[in-house]
């Protein structure tokens, strides 16, 4: 992957390149040769290969990641070569990630930073008005979670060892998103 801000992480939005490697295995010459693959726009070709020939120049792809690809950790994908013999029978093979004798799926692995900051706040409310806490009086806490990380958080819960916090679990939270609704508590001086 293309690490475009240089923090050593993926980001949605930085990409991965994909260049192409193809080897006529045949012993006839192929035209109109051309890769397709389910997850990118190739560019380049088609092209001629004659046999044993090999064009590791041609064709390149770029992919833009994904907060879904950043979530699985990784981006899976396999592409198809597709030629003409000179009898005029179409041939192809799905890509291999190393090798010309095997038809594994390319896999790019992303890097995952999972973390969540909470920030607790409390006021007290003076019921009385008399401008001093006083016994039964309240102290009302919200609390703030904002995912820090760069994957998808779930099932997030509060908890607090003075009072019993109500709301959540909270079903998800996004990288960079801030909750500041769903948890809150209360306690009695």
């Amino acid at each position: 992957f293309n690490d475009e801000n240089n923090d050593g992480c993926s980001n949605v939005g930085e990409t991965i390149s994909y260049t192409f490697s193809v080897t006529n295995t045949g012993n006839v010459q192929l035209t109109n040769v051309y890769i397709t693959d389910p997850l990118v726009s190739v560019n380049g070709g088609p092209i001629s290969l004659d046999p044993s020939e090999t064009d590791s120049s041609t064709f390149t792809a770029t992919y833009v990641i994904t907060q879904a690809d950043i979530d699985n950790g990784e981006v899976v994908n396999q592409a198809t070569v597709f030629g003409t013999s000179t009898n005029g029978t179409t041939v192809s093979d799905l890509s291999d990630d190393n090798s010309n004798l095997e038809d594994d799926p390319t896999i790019v692995i992303l890097c995952q930073n999972p973390d969540i900051a909470l920030i607790k706040q409390g006021t007290f409310n003076d019921e009385d008005q008399d401008g001093c806490a006083d016994v039964d009086e309240t102290i009302s806490y919200t609390f703030t979670v904002t995912n820090t990380g760069n994957v998808t958080i779930t099932d997030i819960d509060v908890e607090d060892v003075l009072v019993t916090v109500s709301g959540g679990p909270l079903a998800s939270l996004a990288p960079g998103v801030i909750d500041t609704t769903t948890f809150t508590a209360t306690y009695t001086i």
